[in-house]
């Protein structure tokens, strides 16, 4: 089995907010922090960032300098189209179409930083593009919106990918793109080969899916273009480090990427409120390390009515059993 490549999101060195205490329960680390942070850990080799926040055209000489001096590449860029307030009526699907062009714009410029900076994919979540109420959104022209828009930024620069963020819910009760299928479903309808998916693993939770049945899925049609590594029980976007609770399907996430061919980015997307964020990073990085040795001492053979189906966790006991 390939070693994968990661990287982490910078993001996960924040100060970890929540509803409770909003000031965070960690101190603010600027820029060069957190990038003397990333550079420590071992067994990584790449950042995500954000546009404008993180990388922008005042700043992305400098910066890019300063990662290549960490020995660290850009792995995706976020464009930011939540944490503003104004996008609180949604981007590329608002109702008002100066805050769909404003969308659209900022798209684009993040294609332009992303050309400069030799980075091939933006990760578009898109959390506030949806719903909260019955009877409050026109379904069929916000749909509509969202695949007219995304299709001109996809075509601006066909060289530059766009992966589209899927989540059940949060910040809106309702996300238009809630699922792996509609996400699929939202690239072919824009005809555009650059337009596919991020996988995230806790929204996939979330959205009551089996990851890896995703991964394919999405893998089969040449749409899976980014990953997020985090963990859940299920119920939240709990942004818990991987395997702290869905280890065995994430062995077989592992498993199913590697046996697909996948050759992308895996990012670390995790949000550890109260835990040392250098300690669960390494601890999710350090997991994926390790999953990678047992799925490639798996035996698999997929069920042919020759035996019982909850046996597969035998072939999981064997392939630890081989681990040096």
């Amino acid at each position: 089995m390939k070693t994968n490549k990661l990287s982490v999101g910078i993001w996960t060195y924040g100060k970890c907010s929540d509803r409770y205490v909003s000031d965070g329960y960690k101190p603010f680390l600027d820029f060069d922090q957190r990038i003397e942070k990333i550079k420590s850990l071992k067994e990584n080799c790449g950042i995500e960032l954000n546009y404008p926040n993180d990388l922008n055209e005042e700043n992305y000489k400098e910066r890019m300098c300063k990662l290549s001096e960490a020995g660290l590449k850009v792995s995706v860029i976020n464009v930011e189209l939540v944490c503003e307030t104004q996008w609180k009526h949604g981007s590329f699907s608002s109702f008002d179409s100066s805050m769909r062009e404003l969308a659209i714009l900022r798209t684009k410029k993040a294609m332009d930083i992303a050309e400069v900076c030799n980075c091939n994919t933006l990760n578009l979540w898109l959390g506030l593009d949806g719903f909260d109420y019955v009877f409050e959104a026109d379904y069929r022209k916000g749909w509509n919106y969202l695949v007219e828009g995304i299709r001109e930024c996809a075509k601006y620069r066909p060289n530059i990918r766009l992966a589209l963020e899927y989540k059940i819910n949060e910040p809106n009760m309702k996300c238009y793109i809630n699922s792996a299928g509609k996400a699929l479903a939202l690239c072919l309808l824009t005809g555009c080969s650059n337009v596919g998916v991020t996988l995230d693993f806790g929204h996939s939770l979330n959205a009551n899916e089996n990851p890896a049945e995703s991964a394919a899925l999405l893998m089969g049609e040449k749409r899976l273009f980014h990953v997020h590594i985090n963990d859940n029980y299920g119920i939240c976007d709990d942004d818990m480090p991987a395997g702290t609770v869905h280890w065995p399907q994430f062995i077989e996430f592992i498993y199913w990427l590697d046996k697909l061919g996948y050759s992308e980015w895996i990012s670390v997307d995790i949000y550890p409120y109260r835990d040392e964020a250098q300690q669960a990073n390494q601890a999710t990085i350090d997991f994926v390390r390790f999953v990678e040795k047992v799925a490639a001492n798996l035996k698999v053979d997929f069920f042919d009515g020759t035996f019982p189906k909850g046996m597969s966790i035998t072939r999981l006991i064997e392939a630890f059993k081989h681990l040096e």
